[in-house]
């Protein structure tokens, strides 16, 4: 009988203490707990909430180091005349969207504009002096895991009095590494 109380003791007090550890391990993990998030992000729902400028599973990547370097290509002008080499240099002109676009061959002229990262665009406004009005646009094709090489397109149309007067068009990959 001695026996069969010592039993039934350690069976009820090792019981409750093995239920409450195995409940315990498979309670839901908060990986808030685990997870950093860099660069002033937060962490909500198990991902991390982004400032804008950066992306990533941590808000570890600068959205503008995607779009930042030198390409060289050829520009087009589309009228007619021969394509000719061309450069162009991208740069962060304001933090933290604001990129700044110059081709070197027309180096008085510089491009503002704001990233879109959503279709890896730079939108700048249309450039308006006097008469002439001056749309362009600039795209960027990232670096995938496929297609390693980012690509910019450079377009500049203008008008003159609501007619189109000239076309321009640089495409070149990038040269920096």
């Amino acid at each position: 009988m001695q026996f069969l109380k010592k039993i039934v003791l350690f069976t009820t007090s090792i019981l409750p203490v093995s239920a409450l550890l195995f409940l315990s391990s498979c309670a839901p993990k908060n990986s808030c707990d685990s997870l950093v998030c860099k660069n002033g992000g937060t962490c909500a729902a198990d991902f991390c909430n982004c400032p804008t400028g950066f992306d990533g599973p941590e808000c570890q990547n600068k959205i503008t180091d995607r779009y930042i370097g030198t390409y060289a290509g050829f520009t087009d002008p589309r009228d007619g005349q021969p394509h000719h080499r061309d450069t162009v240099d991208v740069y962060l002109s304001q933090n933290p969207m604001t990129m700044s676009v110059i081709r070197r061959r027309q180096s008085d002229v510089t491009f503002t504009g704001v990233i879109q990262n959503s279709n890896n665009t730079i939108v700048v406004n249309d450039i308006i002096d006097s008469n002439r009005r001056t749309v362009v646009n600039i795209t960027l094709r990232a670096p995938t895991s496929v297609n390693p090489e980012k690509v910019l397109t450079l377009n500049l149309v203008s008008y003159l009095d609501g007619k189109k007067v000239s076309e321009l068009e640089f495409n070149g990959p990038s040269i920096d590494n």
